[in-house]
């Protein structure tokens, strides 16, 4: 949301008000509405991305920290928002500096922090900020690309076995009772799927019971570290998908990179930060053994290749980045490949496994439906016969 400044008005920005109380009540329509956050807890990414693009503008045009800050605070309409921004203002009016007032609320990383320390330092908070904008913008559309990817392959899946479960449950139960008051040996199909359904009504309840269990499970324990580790192997493996959330996650990295070392962030304080921001175990692995060896002295390229996660060619220009000393124009250059061909097998992977799916689907309901009809037709041309 742009902030037209002519459309407020601000007070004394050295005399800020005492913060109101943050309300504790939810509704329905709010937790359905909730932004989801990218990385952890903190204000969620689409107001980062609004924050730190209107106060870059905000800046630009003219203004002072603490009368953006008062302008941004009066855009917002959630109370708990408003209180945070003139948390911020009212702890630069006690002396702390931008970047110390963001990390004292606990809703902004330590990159982040960092990133805008060193634009105050250097005189480049505007352009940090512009720069935060821009991968905040480029981290929702990575997340969006994932939900692309996922969401539609799952609901088909999900909904083909709800059908199925309505058809095994109460559509396949009528034919049984039909079929019990002929005598004759049924097609094998046919008694396959009546056992099937008596089984389902005999334990569906408890299947159904031990599986939220072990959804509940696998949530619980999603922070462990053998979960995170399991978990990214099997998303890597994937058909048609592992190829689609590696690239999502090597564009992140390569964002996160281009990000702090555009920004003149030491190349192991950016490796640090990168770790803390990318929540993939095998990008963190890689880059946990990146900082012990570019601090014995190895180049980050000669480290990356000890992964297998890491394509050549990303390996390739990393190590011409560091010898042209353009490592951060390299990663801007690779983070957009990597979203390129990521948009690409999104795009293809929905024209082919969309028909797919459907076809499936219909399968699998057509061969119900025959093996529950099949015994009447043999019945019918018995009669005729």
């Amino acid at each position: 949301m742009a902030i037209k400044i002519k459309d407020y008005t601000y007070g004394d920005p050295a005399k800020p008000t005492k913060p109101k109380g943050r309300s504790n009540k939810t509704s329905w329509s709010t937790l359905m509405n909730k932004e989801i956050q990218l990385f952890g807890k903190g204000l969620a990414a689409k107001k980062k991305l609004e924050f730190y693009s209107n106060l870059s503008t905000l800046l630009s045009s003219g203004l002072d920290v603490q009368r953006s800050l008062t302008l941004i605070e009066q855009s917002q309409k959630k109370q708990v928002h408003q209180d945070l921004f003139l948390e911020i203002r009212q702890l630069i009016v006690e002396g702390k500096t931008f970047s110390q007032a963001l990390l004292a609320t606990e809703q902004f990383s330590d990159y982040e922090v960092f990133s805008l320390q060193i634009g105050e330092e250097t005189g480049q908070l505007v352009k940090v900020l512009a720069e935060l904008s821009t991968y905040f913008s480029k981290s929702i559309k990575y997340r969006q690309q994932l939900v692309g990817a996922l969401a539609y392959p799952v609901f088909v899946i999900s909904f083909a076995i709800l059908v199925v479960f309505f058809m095994l449950k109460y559509l396949v139960p009528l034919f049984s009772d039909i079929y019990k008051r002929f005598d004759g040996r049924l097609p094998t199909i046919t008694q396959y799927l009546i056992d099937l359904s008596n089984w389902i009504g005999a334990y569906g309840g408890y299947v159904f019971l031990v599986l939220l269990a072990l959804v509940l499970a696998l949530y619980w324990q999603r922070r462990q570290l053998w979960f995170r580790k399991w978990s990214a192997k099997l998303l890597l493996r994937l058909p048609f998908f592992g190829a689609i959330v590696k690239g999502i996650y090597l564009s992140r990295f390569c964002q996160s990179m281009y990000l702090l070392l555009n920004a003149k962030v030491p190349l192991l304080r950016t490796v640090e930060l990168v770790k803390q921001m990318i929540a993939f175990y095998p990008i963190e692995v890689s880059l946990a053994q990146a900082e012990k060896d570019i601090f014995n002295g190895s180049l980050l390229h000669q480290s990356l290749q000890k992964s297998q996660l890491y394509p050549q060619k990303l390996i390739a220009l990393t190590q011409v980045g560091e010898e042209a000393s353009n490592l951060d124009e390299m990663f801007q250059k690779l983070a957009d490949q990597f979203s390129e061909d990521v948009e690409q097998r999104t795009a293809l992977l929905g024209s082919v496994l969309e028909p797919m799916l459907i076809i499936g689907l219909g399968l699998i309901i057509g061969v119900i439906l025959v093996a529950m009809y099949m015994p009447l037709f043999q019945l019918s041309v018995g009669v005729g016969g």
